[in-house]
């Protein structure tokens, strides 16, 4: 069984849900809509969605909004807090290496570290899954932690809280796969989960050049900010936003994640 698979429940899931301040994920809605160039009414898709973070504000600034997770549990939250919040956005419940919308949407995002989970052949592939959802110059975000950073500056323990599950983390560098991976142990009174995590991590230019080799006509690289900052091989973060070529030929991918 992959990590991905049992990472998601139970704790980790009250963890998201206290993680962001409500102004935090607001910064970083309008992060997301300034960098895709979003104007009312275009269609996004958020993938993954986890519990709706940052597609229900997108959804409250007007645009129309798919999320797509794999998650049953999340998704639940995230139609709860989208009624709450009085918008509406489909959700999806997909491993998102098996989306097949076709030219679709005006633009996608990956955010907060959710691109590098599977192989190199399957990363690449869901990139180019993500190119047939796109309508010709339609643009994907992705968000990550910038690899060079990681490997000067990381700590390989740390421990903080959020509501009322603490965690404790170890993580090793996989030089070999390029894979950070981690040990979480998190605790809620008496009771603790472990689990580990593999993510594949990228610099800014391998990103760049993932993005290329999977259709994507250009690639801008910000480092992640309310303003479009440039990126160094200094930055802790990156941001890729690759544009699908205007007017380019219908394109189905078949490859298989």
């Amino acid at each position: 069984m992959t990590w991905y698979a049992t990472f998601f429940d139970d704790l980790y899931g009250q963890v998201l849900a206290n993680q962001f301040a409500p102004a935090l994920t607001a910064q970083h809605a309008q992060i997301v809509r300034r960098l895709l160039r979003l104007r009312r009414g275009q269609s996004v898709l958020d993938v993954p969605c986890g519990q709706g973070r940052i597609a229900i504000p997108l959804a409250k600034l007007g645009m129309n909004v798919t999320g797509v997770d794999f998650s049953q549990p999340y998704l639940r939250r995230a139609r709860r807090a989208a009624r709450e919040a009085g918008v509406s956005v489909r959700w999806v419940c997909r491993d998102m290496r098996d989306i097949d919308f076709y030219e679709e949407f005006d633009a996608a995002f990956n955010w907060f570290g959710s691109f590098g989970y599977f192989s190199d052949r399957d990363n690449l592939a869901f990139a180019r899954r993500v190119l047939g959802a796109l309508r010709p110059g339609g643009r994907f975000l992705i968000e990550g932690f910038n690899k060079t950073w990681l490997l000067r500056h990381h700590l390989e323990q740390w421990e903080e809280t959020h509501g009322d599950v603490h965690i404790a983390n170890v993580w090793r560098w996989d030089e070999r796969t390029n894979r950070m991976r981690d040990l979480w142990a998190m605790t809620k009174g008496e009771r603790t989960v472990r689990r580990s995590v593999s993510v594949r991590q990228y610099s800014g230019p391998e990103i760049r050049d993932l993005l290329l080799g999977a259709g994507f006509d250009r690639v801008e690289l910000f480092r992640r900010a309310p303003t479009r900052l440039r990126f160094t091989a200094n930055s802790r973060k990156w941001v890729a936003v690759a544009h699908k070529a205007d007017g380019a030929p219908p394109r189905r991918t078949k490859v298989r994640a």
